[in-house]
């Protein structure tokens, strides 16, 4: 049995005054007004794949566009 990988994604707004997106794998992302609240719901979301015993990778877009991993 192969163990599920998820990607999380947080991506900044694409211009002032947009929302914060969060994306799980394929599915549909989740907006948000604020950064804080796309990084509780990207850690919360990345936490219960966690507990179901998948490997998460949890990745946050910086302001030059890169994107860095965070530990959960």
């Amino acid at each position: 049995m192969s163990q599920r990988y998820v990607r999380v994604y947080v991506m900044q707004p694409p211009a002032p005054g947009a929302e914060w997106s969060v994306r799980v794998d394929a599915e549909k992302a989740a907006r948000f007004s604020h950064e804080r609240d796309a990084l509780s719901y990207a850690v919360r979301q990345a936490r219960a794949c966690r507990d179901e015993g998948a490997s998460v990778e949890l990745r946050i877009e910086d302001d030059h566009g890169l994107w860095r991993s965070m530990e959960l």
